[in-house]
């Protein structure tokens, strides 16, 4: 796409800006220098992967630093082999770069597999303009993209009203862009911490099993685009490792720690205190995520089948469980808390019919019936 074109995101409401920094990817060797020492292990607690906001010195010479004497990355072998086990085989990536050290190190990892196997890749970095720095942050990442012959795009979203919308906004641009350049795969940057935090974040809204899982590693956007995460069962210090052994000229965002906020009040109080209460919690928690999702698609079966039926006797037999994850079918988006009085209330001896409001509408229940949603 041309410099300077524009596409509106569906749903979203606002515009989004394509600029293409550069135009080619040409791979591109990269200087050898001698090794350096291990990696040391001395960032591996808890909130180690977190350090106070600074800048880096970007230092072209130093961009290739091995971890020991045979050149080793420690990473590199390891991301090539996630990716394969996630089905991504010769399409290309488009990997998205914000600038801070995970997403940092996953577009160093991925340039330096396209010079092993050649393949399409591109960054790309959303600009949101919610921070002055952010705009020095992003010409950071054009020009580390632009001394390897990366194609680099540019996004530019107005300022969403909440995180959510935010969210979406970012994945809607994200899509788009995949279909214009035609690459199917969306890299991006989340770690185990990030799991972490999403289970915590989940269980505290009374999610089920779906919400206790986490993020998926791979996820559809739809018209053959997809969402690649390669690192969810990776400690966030060890990609932070990598890009400090690598120098790369990453940005810590304030935020991050700011316990004002939910994540950042995970990372820095919530956190640090379950594992004092029991070390390894956490990857205890993201381990924990394929049986939540086995879970959930025997759940969901079951909950598919009473969702169907709206025979009051019918639903009175199922068990509560059973009951809510079958209302929430019924109606998305509605939270497990606002569903409890209408679960129970089906297995009670009422016989008057009531209304119970539901995100976007409502369900009346009859002495025979469960009906709706309808929308109001």
């Amino acid at each position: 796409m041309g410099a300077g074109a524009g596409v509106a995101v569906g749903g979203t409401g606002v515009a989004v800006g394509f600029r293409n920094a550069t135009t080619t990817n040409a791979a591109v060797a990269p200087p050898a220098i001698p090794a350096t020492n291990a990696i040391s292990n001395s960032r591996a607690s808890v909130i180690g992967s977190f350090q106070s906001a600074r800048s880096r010195v970007y230092h072209p010479s130093t961009l290739t630093k091995r971890d020991d004497k045979s050149g080793r990355i420690p990473l590199l072998g390891s991301f090539e082999a996630r990716m394969r086990r996630l089905g991504s085989n010769n399409e290309g990536w488009l990997v998205a770069v914000s600038g801070g050290p995970d997403s940092f190190a996953l577009l160093d990892l991925a340039f330096r597999s396209t010079q092993r196997t050649p393949r399409s890749l591109q960054a790309i970095t959303v600009q949101h303009h919610l921070r002055p720095e952010a705009e020095d942050e992003l010409r950071t990442v054009q020009r580390w993209c632009n001394e390897r012959e990366v194609p680099h795009l540019r996004h530019d979203l107005a300022a969403p009203p909440t995180p959510a919308a935010a969210r979406r906004a970012r994945y809607e641009a994200l899509r788009t862009a995949a279909l214009q350049h035609g690459l199917p795969s969306i890299l991006l940057g989340h770690h185990a911490d990030d799991q972490v935090e999403s289970i915590l974040l989940a269980l505290v809204r009374g999610a089920g099993p779906r919400g206790l899982a986490g993020m998926k590693d791979r996820r559809s956007l739809g018209q053959g685009v997809q969402i690649l995460r390669p690192f969810l069962e990776t400690p966030g210090h060890a990609l932070r490792s990598h890009a400090e052994e690598q120098n790369l000229p990453f940005h810590d965002e304030p935020g991050n720690l700011d316990p004002k906020n939910a994540r950042g009040r995970i990372r820095t109080v919530i956190r640090p205190e379950l594992e004092a209460l029991r070390d390894g919690c956490g990857m205890a928690m993201v381990n924990n995520g394929a049986l939540m999702r086995a879970a959930d698609r025997a759940l969901h079966a079951r909950a598919n089948h009473l969702a169907n039926n709206t025979d009051r006797k019918i639903w009175s037999a199922a068990s509560e469980g059973l009951r809510l994850a079958a209302l929430g079918l019924r109606a998305p988006n509605t939270t497990n808390v606002q569903l409890r009085p209408l679960c129970l209330a089906i297995a009670d001896e009422e016989k008057r019919p009531r209304i119970f409001a539901v995100h976007g509408g409502v369900m009346e229940l009859t002495s025979r019936e469960l009906v709706g949603p309808k929308v109001t």
